[in-house]
């Protein structure tokens, strides 16, 4: 089984700021079937850091700019109804405020695995894969891209 391997770096935004990096992962792809001749198998994204995520969603202004940080508030808000940031035992190890950052990390996911076949995507129509960035300042993320098969 064939193995390729990138990285591409992104600048993220604070507070659930969204990437939409569907074509990077058909590029990556791509170079996959041109550079090792697979033609089908699975790649893989993961973000290197603690508070950035992978997913799947339709990339649109309504889920992006508001619908998936407001769901994800709820489970794990930064400030409370005063506009007080809300304290998290993570805070007292490293005197820092991204404690929520981590929760809606982990509720999401570092990595993504989607299947390929003759060089394309099995993505849906509606189906973006994106980066989300969790933590409370803009961040610079690596993402590496894993193709394997045959």
């Amino acid at each position: 089984m064939a193995v390729y391997t990138m990285t591409k770096t992104y600048k993220t935004r604070a507070h659930m700021g969204m990437i939409d990096i569907t074509e990077d992962f058909q590029a990556a792809v791509t170079a996959a079937c041109r550079e090792k001749g697979i033609s089908s198998g699975t790649i893989t994204g993961f973000t290197t850091g603690g508070v950035a995520g992978l997913t799947t969603l339709e990339f649109e202004p309504g889920m992006v700019h508001h619908d998936l940080k407001a769901a994800m508030d709820i489970f794990s808000p930064y400030t409370d109804e005063t506009g007080r940031v809300i304290h998290y035992h993570h805070h007292d190890t490293w005197h820092d405020d991204n404690g929520s950052s981590h929760i809606k990390a982990a509720l999401l996911s570092p990595f993504i695995v989607i299947p390929f076949v003759d060089g394309k995507l099995t993505i849906g129509p509606w189906q973006n894969l994106t980066l989300v960035e969790c933590d409370t300042r803009n961040r610079v993320r690596d993402v590496v891209f894993q193709v394997m098969g045959e």
